[in-house]
């Protein structure tokens, strides 16, 4: 499977012209984001996308800080920038999709286009992802980081980031055979009937997490146009959130949770998953249980990190992300051990999320 994603790094995705002009509906949910929705509203005002061709919707969700009142005060400078809130609206949704479900309900525009309240975007970024919205094309996913390759990460969050990196580049290899397997709310733009078309989140109301990989199954399905991966590095989004340990593990097993649903919206990629779990979880099972036998869990483990390897490192190259290269190694050392948790504990336990535990 790592090869099918390797090649699709080399099928990368070049939108046709002319370049359309869509009118987009930008949708952030924020619940208690006062230390970083600022700057992530600057960036939204400095677009060069025209500002008559684009609104924000920012949606809060009951946060307890100044969040709504520091969007409150640039809406009042910029009027396509709009504060909305969730009120007692959407109370069957789950979690996050409760606050996107107001949004894209009030949305205007032709073409949801999501990132989170602690995201960065360049100025180029929904002028960018406007040429791939042609009307063969129905969903976009965006690449998104943690921080940028200019900026100083620690040694944890470079381990982060190039976690985050091998799934992204994953998503990219998939999405460019033409059958996407997963994406990021960070980054990730559709059509507004294609939404309501498959009736929102509906199907996915009570999931606590999957605003973007669940719907992404269910866009996928309901489409007969093209979903394509956006690797224009000037669509690249970025997460200024530093994950301490404690909620990097809520973040990963949250993310987790959505495994075992995935066996309704696509049974293809439910096995995948499988698979790389069994995968992952034999090799250090095969070394506790027989260590006289080493060499083959060893071999394995040894031809895993191979393919591995040359996913990660394309990816890096193709997404400008090199300098994660270095922590590799520690990371391809600890990801069975990792993996295991996470899957377990996300498939059977809880996580918490903005304040909120969820079973």
């Amino acid at each position: 499977m790592a090869f099918y994603f390797l090649l699709g790094l080399y099928r990368t995705y070049i939108p046709p012209e002319p370049k359309p002009h869509p009118k987009i509906s930008v949708v952030i949910a924020a619940r208690n984001e006062a230390g970083y929705i600022a700057d992530c509203l600057q960036d939204l005002i400095h677009q060069t996308y025209p500002s008559d061709l684009f609104e924000v919707l920012i949606v809060n969700d009951e946060s307890t800080d100044q969040t709504a009142l520091i969007v409150e005060g640039v809406s009042q400078t910029h009027p396509h920038i709009h504060l909305l809130s969730v009120d007692h609206q959407f109370p069957q949704m789950a979690a996050k999709k409760r606050p996107m479900s107001v949004g894209i309900s009030q949305a205007q525009g032709e073409w949801i286009v999501t990132t989170d309240a602690d995201c960065r975007v360049p100025p180029t970024w929904l002028a960018q992802l406007a040429t791939y919205m042609h009307k063969d094309t129905d969903a976009i996913i965006g690449f998104s980081q943690i921080k940028t390759v200019k900026e100083h990460l620690t040694p944890f969050e470079k381990i982060q980031a190039c976690d985050f990196l091998s799934l992204m580049s994953a998503a990219a290899g998939s999405a460019n055979w033409g059958y996407p397997l997963a994406s990021t709310g960070q980054n990730f733009a559709y059509r507004k009937s294609l939404f309501d078309r498959v009736g929102g989140f509906s199907t996915v109301a009570h999931r606590p997490s999957g605003d973007d990989v669940l719907l992404l199954q269910l866009l996928r399905k309901a489409s007969s146009q093209r979903i394509v991966f956006a690797s224009d590095p000037k669509t690249f989004a970025s997460t200024h959130r530093p994950e301490t340990p404690r909620s990097f593990w809520h973040q990963r097993t949250r993310w987790a949770s959505n495994a075992a649903f995935q066996i309704r919206l696509n049974p293809i990629f439910f096995v995948y998953i499988l698979i790389v779990f069994a995968t992952h979880a034999l090799i250090p099972i095969s070394l506790l249980l027989h260590p006289q036998t080493y060499l083959i869990p060893l071999s394995c483990w040894l031809a895993k990190s191979i393919a591995d390897g040359l996913v990660i490192r394309k990816g890096a190259q193709v997404f400008g992300r090199t300098d994660l290269l270095s922590v590799w190694p520690i990371l391809e050392i600890v990801q069975p051990f990792y993996i295991i948790l996470v899957g377990i504990t996300g498939t059977i336990g809880g996580f918490t999320w903005k304040d909120r535990h969820h079973a």
